[in-house]
């Protein structure tokens, strides 16, 4: 018997006697999160979902039909996405709203998914989970060369770009902006070979997007970003970049670098909105020198916390390509998942690639 903190309930050869939702912790070697299939104990990363074994051409078969498409993350944010997939499709399908439901695996992180909606003629695509699905699902659609609609409801630990979006957390809300909301235009990132939906970041504070565990995510949330970014502090690393820009060449040794299409990166770095237009065709470069003293550190933060970048130890621009290189490579975070690259880099922006639902304006 492995016994379960779930309101008292255990599991006995792997199912559960009767929960709908699963909250909990799983002693099993070490502690983990689990995730709900049907009554069955999942653990993260095993292939889930109704449409997990479906095969290809099933599936094209279905979206043909017109089909909404849903791509669930079934373990993000302490499970929260099962809970909104499951409120959301009943919904749907009380309305009449044929929907396909298709959950992310080890193998299948939904940008096959949304590849396939693609290329099937879907007429939307539903995406719950956090900034990394969402990525997946944009990667997926721009491949495919079929830009769908996007709704986009977050459900992960973070949720950046829900941030800038003003997309809500609550489900009620959530369904409010599905039901009434508007499609508008906003601007892709393209990092080498793949793209990006608000952020590829290098440095200080940008390993600890991917590297934090992610049952420690799933347990303390956000908490669990900043215990890990702690230690970048400590170790400031230095790397002599040189970026060319539509204004000009940067040059320098910086502890840290964002490319970004967003108001909010890591929930601590903040732009003004007058600062960032998300379809202007360009994406905003924040690069930060390495403090030489302890007093640069104490000003550096101030002057994040302000969202001020002209002091000397910051280079800000906005642009619409990037061209970058260094002595070696290095790793990046791309919206938040891990990416390595050579020496050199080439970023830029895809102006109106994607469609995405926002709130309905406020008269």
């Amino acid at each position: 018997m492995q016994r379960l903190l779930c309101a008292g309930l255990f599991v006995v050869s792997g199912k559960f006697t009767r929960c709908s939702q699963i909250y909990a912790l799983l002693y099993y070697n070490k502690i983990d999160l689990l995730c709900r299939n049907g009554g069955n104990v999942v653990l993260p990363g095993k292939p889930v979902g109704r449409a997990a074994g479906m095969m290809n051409e099933e599936l094209v078969n279905s979206l043909q039909k017109g089909r909404l498409l849903l791509v669930v993350n079934p373990c993000a944010g302490h499970a929260r996405g099962l809970l909104y997939a499951d409120l959301l499709e009943t919904r749907l399908k009380r309305a009449g709203i044929p929907v396909v439901r298709c959950e992310t695996t080890e193998t299948e992180n939904g940008a096959g998914y949304a590849a396939t909606a693609a290329r099937a003629g879907c007429r939307r695509i539903v995406c719950i989970g956090g900034d990394g699905t969402l990525n997946a699902v944009i990667n997926g659609m721009l491949r495919a060369g079929a830009p769908l609609p996007v709704t986009y409801l977050p459900a992960g630990t973070t949720n950046d770009f829900a941030r800038t979006l003003h997309l809500p957390r609550r489900l009620g809300d959530m369904c409010r902006v599905f039901t009434a909301g508007r499609d508008v235009e906003i601007d892709a990132g393209r990092f080498n070979g793949s793209y990006f939906s608000y952020v590829a970041s290098f440095g200080a504070f940008t390993k600890c997007s991917y590297a934090t565990p992610r049952s420690l995510k799933r347990l303390f949330g956000h908490l669990a970003y900043v215990l890990e970014g702690i230690k970048d502090i400590a170790a400031l690393e230095a790397r002599p970049i040189t970026v060319e820009t539509d204004d000009g060449v940067y040059t320098g040794e910086y502890v840290f670098g964002a490319f970004s299409n967003a108001l909010s990166i890591g929930g601590t770095l903040h732009y003004d909105s007058a600062t960032v237009d998300m379809n202007d065709g360009k994406l905003e470069m924040l690069l930060i020198r390495k403090p030489a003293n302890l007093g640069e550190i104490h000003r550096l933060l101030q002057a994040l916390g302000r969202g001020s970048f002209d002091d000397p130890l910051f280079d800000f621009t906005a642009s619409s390509a990037f061209h970058l290189r260094s002595t070696s490579g290095f790793d990046w975070s791309v919206d938040g998942e891990r990416a390595s690259a050579g020496p050199q880099v080439e970023i830029s922006c895809i102006k109106s690639a994607v469609r995405i639902t926002v709130p309905a304006r406020k008269d």
